[in-house]
């Protein structure tokens, strides 16, 4: 049995406009914590995407039927579904009469509808479910929506310095939010920490900030004195991870949209100092490709290499081989942002 609709939470996202409503605190709690910056009291029309997440006891409460004729497109363990937080998780997509339905099984499905901006979750037994798993797909029911309205998104974390941005994309273990934090601490300001939103204004490509919480392993923490010191309402416990909040810690504001100036591409090397080689166009496209989302729609996927493509073509892309002077990063990356102004 699915529970009525009660709370009802309001954001706007760049112009676009979100209703989310659920009957849940469980599933209302982690959506208001992702999209804390983007709250809003109420909205003067229409929204222009509707989300509605329930909570359900058992599979067989999820009133969804799929089909005969309804087309499969993907299935696997998580990897695919666009984020290494959920590997591990079973999943089945599959298109069915105008829905996109992503079904994660004992978790839960979700229906997106793209065309119309609308979209329904249903969450089994939710109380027992990770926040940041109910956070993690939110975000990809929000994402397949924005997308249709031409915001798109990468797997990386990203950096405003005197209205130009560094984008940094990447893999788990690269080495990439160690790099994001170390350009933080010396006053770059802070777009995202895992997923921007890309737009194509039509003359080139902006990043549009999407601040949320930023997650941190155990060695990274060692890296930076203020995360070793910092007391557990500062750095909070995660499930896989830690997080902070970086206006809890760092001295900076949100970063505002901006033109992006340099693709880093990181990785870890065994060496006293990090060095910079500049990548062609083509194997920066190469590396930046897969880190974005899976996208399921021919012409929405088209849009989207298009934007990543023009993105490439539009900064400088390097290859960042990060070595063991974590802290000094800055003194690399700066000069080539202040040389281009």
């Amino acid at each position: 049995m699915v529970e009525r609709v009660m709370d009802e939470s309001c954001f706007s996202l760049h112009g676009t406009s979100v209703r989310y409503t659920t009957g849940s605190p469980t599933l209302a709690d982690p959506v208001n914590e992702l999209l804390r910056h983007f709250r809003q009291d109420s909205l003067g029309e229409a929204p222009a995407l509707t989300i509605q997440f329930y909570a359900v006891q058992n599979r067989a409460d999820v009133p969804l039927t799929i089909s005969a004729s309804a087309c499969r497109l993907a299935s696997g363990t998580g990897e695919a579904v666009g984020d290494q937080r959920a590997t591990g998780l079973p999943y089945e997509v599959t298109q069915d009469q105008g829905l996109l339905i992503a079904d994660f099984h004992r978790v839960g499905v979700l229906a997106i509808d793209g065309t119309q901006g609308y979209a329904k979750g249903y969450l089994i037994n939710p109380e027992q479910l990770p926040a940041t798993l109910v956070e993690y797909l939110f975000h990809l029911t929000l994402i397949e929506l924005l997308r249709r309205r031409g915001l798109y998104t990468i797997h990386a974390t990203a950096l405003e310095h005197h209205g130009r941005a560094v984008l940094i994309p990447g893999n788990s273990g690269r080495g990439k939010t160690t790099s994001f934090i170390s350009l933080l601490r010396s006053g770059y300001r802070y777009l995202s920490d895992d997923h921007p939103l890309l737009h194509d204004s039509g003359a080139h490509i902006e990043v549009l900030p999407f601040p949320i919480k930023i997650n941190v392993t155990d060695a990274t923490v060692q890296f930076f004195p203020e995360l070793r010191k910092a007391s557990e309402r500062v750095l909070h416990p995660g499930v896989y991870k830690r997080y902070f909040n970086a206006e809890d810690l760092y001295p900076t504001a949100v970063g505002e949209r901006c033109q992006p100036a340099i693709v880093l591409f990181p990785h870890v090397v065994d060496a006293p100092q990090s060095r910079l080689e500049l990548l062609p166009k083509s194997r920066a496209l190469e590396a930046l490709l897969p880190q974005a989302l899976l996208v399921y729609d021919q012409a929405v996927a088209r849009r989207e290499f298009q934007v990543l493509a023009k993105l490439v073509q539009q900064v400088d892309c390097y290859r960042l081989h990060f070595g063991q002077d974590i802290l000094d990063l800055p003194k690399l990356i700066t000069p080539l942002l202040e040389k281009g102004r």
